[in-house]
């Protein structure tokens, strides 16, 4: 008797509609359709899909609606008793990227059922869900659909199995960041000295340790004419309103919060408040022109140093972060900040 698997896409990918069907309600196929067909092929008979369901990336990715559609899906589950569940592959697709991951965390987490799924590496579900999950790293679009669905199938195949799944880097899937103990016959010391005499000859060696990459990134063209320019002002200092109503985290943080300067000459104390975890906060809760100089800036206004500043500040809690949220953080803000015709931004640090 072959293992059995359920399938999980959108809309689009059932067949049903494009981005005027998202908010289209959680349902059944009658038949096998787009990657489940090319899923079993991979299987060649080890595993079918008995169940493909879908719905629109809107849709499951409302809060209110989520609750309706695990219900269903826990329904789905209990009635076929499948080995594993799939879902996807999402590619670079956002919304479908966090509705494929979040639907595996639940069937795992709370039904007990391997899970896997597929997207590309820069999908925004990633940082929010591959600790816990299985994740295959995919191409970037649907293009490359062939190549990456034998590496679904394959990882799904041996977790319905129940068969010990590898590093990342023999599976295919993500790195979660999850580090486990094994026995091994040479030491830590002979193993590093083999590492070091392949590299010495030129020889393909894989570090037991990764190093963190760092992104180069180039320096941003001088402002041609400061007079004239518009100019934000952000703060790794963790300066924000009293009681922190954004709940940024003091630690580890991963969001920012963007406050009101309008009309303001100085940020006045027992208004602001510094919620950083990593220094003596005292200070700067003191005196939150410490951390953003809104006094200065606006005499820089007035003198026409420069031409103004951007209404807003950004602040968040620069200890701890990963770079991962730090470049989303940044992109974000950048983003609005070309829009608003920002020309530069004085960050501040603690």
């Amino acid at each position: 008797m072959s293992l059995k698997a359920v399938h999980y896409i959108n809309q689009f990918y059932a067949g049903l509609g494009g981005e005027a069907e998202a908010d289209m309600p959680f349902g059944v196929l009658d038949e096998k359709k787009g990657p489940a067909l090319g899923l079993e092929q991979a299987w060649k008979g080890e595993m079918m899909i008995t169940k493909v369901i879908y719905c629109g990336d809107n849709y499951v990715n409302k809060d209110e609606n989520y609750l309706e559609v695990k219900k269903q899906i826990a329904k789905i589950i209990r009635e076929e008793k499948p080995d594993v569940f799939i879902a996807g592959p999402a590619f670079n697709a956002g919304r479908y990227g966090v509705a494929c991951a979040k639907v595996c965390d639940y069937v795992r987490s709370e039904l007990g059922i391997p899970s896997v799924t597929g997207m590309w590496r820069e999908n925004p579900a990633i940082d929010m869900y591959v600790e816990n999950n299985y994740i295959v790293s995919t191409t970037e679009t649907a293009a490359g659909m062939r190549k990456s669905l034998p590496q679904v199938a394959a990882l799904a195949l041996k977790l319905a199995r129940r068969e010990k799944i590898g590093p990342a880097y023999e599976e295919g899937y993500l790195p979660t960041g999850h580090r486990n103990n094994e026995y091994v016959e040479k030491s830590g010391a002979e193993r590093v000295v083999d590492m070091l005499v392949k590299k010495l000859y030129g020889k393909t060696f894989r570090t037991e340790v990764p190093p963190r990459s760092f992104e180069q990134v180039p320096a941003a063209p001088p402002v041609k004419d400061m007079s004239k320019a518009k100019i934000a002002l952000f703060t790794t200092g963790g300066l924000v309103p009293v009681g922190n109503p954004d709940k940024i985290k003091q630690a580890f943080a991963v969001s920012y919060g963007e406050y009101d300067m309008t009309g303001l000459d100085d940020l006045e104390r027992g208004v602001y408040e510094s919620i950083h975890g990593g220094y003596d906060t005292t200070a700067a809760s003191n005196d939150p022109h410490r951390l953003v100089p809104l006094d200065v800036l606006r005499d820089c206004e007035r003198e026409e140093v420069i031409g103004e500043l951007y209404p807003f500040f950004g602040a968040t809690c620069g200890v701890g972060t990963n770079i991962s949220s730090s470049q989303k953080m940044g992109r974000q803000w950048a983003e609005s900040l070309k829009k608003a015709g920002v020309d530069a931004v004085l960050l501040t640090s603690t």
